[in-house]
């Protein structure tokens, strides 16, 4: 510290002279010391709080991870939910739609049966007894036919009924 400065800036601002060895500037040297200590606990405050920072930065980071994975999760749980609901609904009208075929099937098959039976009813004793086993093998084959149908129609539908929920 310059004392000769400071004794002419104080004059010129007050009027006041100090020399050299006047007790003000043991006091602004007192000033200094004081000032030097709280710049140097603030310093370690500082220094403290930035030590820290990166691993609260970190947790921080680690929070909104999470958060988001969480988030993203509940997404695709109702996604899934969604999904399945669906898969059932069609499962459900597909499988009315065998059912409302298979009657239809079985309902034609029940007429054509009728017509071959009334159709032996007319024919002689022997031709009757012909008509019959021709009336039978119609049967069977129509019942055949039946069932490969509703097969044909079920097997599709196998992997969407053997979906676990």
């Amino acid at each position: 510290m310059d004392k000769s400065r400071l004794s002419v800036v104080v004059y010129q601002r007050t009027g006041f002279a100090l020399d050299p060895g006047d007790p003000a500037f043991a006091l602004v040297e007192l000033n200094r010391v004081l000032l030097e200590e709280l710049i140097e606990q603030a310093a370690g405050q500082i220094a403290q709080r930035l030590d820290t920072l990166p691993e609260r930065i970190r947790s921080s980071g680690t929070a909104v991870a999470a958060e988001v994975a969480s988030q993203g999760m509940q997404r695709v749980v109702e996604m899934l939910a969604e999904s399945r609901r669906t898969i059932a609904a069609d499962t459900e009208q597909a499988h009315r739609r065998i059912a409302e075929q298979t009657e239809r099937v079985i309902k034609d098959l029940a007429r054509q049966v009728a017509q071959i039976a009334h159709a032996a009813q007319n024919l002689s004793h022997g031709a009757a007894v012909r008509a019959r086993w021709f009336a039978a093998g119609a049967v069977v084959g129509l019942i055949v036919s039946t069932a490969a149908f509703v097969t044909a129609q079920l097997v599709p539908m196998a992997p969407l009924s053997g979906v676990h929920r």
